[in-house]
């Protein structure tokens, strides 16, 4: 018997559909993990269910308008995965079936280069704000974001308070996130797994 949809999961829906960013975040966040385990557990790599897990949220951001989950938001994007993971797995073994008439899928190589080049685009734009940071604020976002230090480290190594480090954080995090704005989803999705 599938799972009802809860409360929180039809305003993320309704938010989704209305195209508010902030609400695939929440979704984002809130499932991630688990989609990624989900599909480790079929594919046995993981950077492959990180792949496909950043593709199922693709998906959802691009299809929002025609949306009509009526289970649990959490068991429709399982589905979603589990179905993306098998997909791979007949793929890879795609000769192995002995079947002269399996179709395997392929992905569509042109989706795959404009893929590419949005990414490329957005690593630039990323890789540009964070050049363009006021120096301190750079050398402490850096700090955080890319060499995984507390806050309380950097504030030692810098000899500044954790509140500053807290402020320039959120200041940097600000302009980025203003940078990639325009990149729409895919930006999003980058930003989740790459800086926050």
């Amino acid at each position: 018997m599938l799972q009802p949809i809860s409360i929180e999961e039809k305003a993320w829906l309704k938010s989704l559909k209305a195209g508010d960013q902030s609400a695939l975040q929440h979704i984002f966040t809130h499932y991630y993990k688990y989609l990624v385990v989900t599909g480790y557990n079929i594919t046995s790599d993981n950077e492959k269910a990180k792949d496909l897990v950043q593709d199922v949220f693709f998906e959802l951001w691009k299809k929002r308008g025609q949306l009509d989950i009526q289970s649990s938001l959490k068991s429709y994007l399982r589905r979603a995965v589990v179905n993306r993971s098998l997909n791979y797995i007949k793929t890879q073994k795609r000769f192995d079936f002995g079947d002269e008439n399996f179709d395997a899928q392929t992905p569509d190589k042109s989706i795959s280069a404009q893929r590419s080049l949005e990414a490329a685009d957005l690593k630039s734009a990323i890789n540009s704000a964070i050049d363009g940071l006021p120096e301190k604020c750079k050398a402490i976002f850096m700090l955080s974001r890319f060499e995984d230090l507390s806050h309380k480290e950097i504030a030692a190594k810098l000899g500044i308070s954790t509140k500053t480090i807290e402020n320039q954080i959120t200041k940097a995090l600000k302009i980025v996130r203003a940078a990639v704005k325009e990149h729409n989803a895919l930006g999003l999705i980058c930003l989740l797994l790459n800086i926050f």
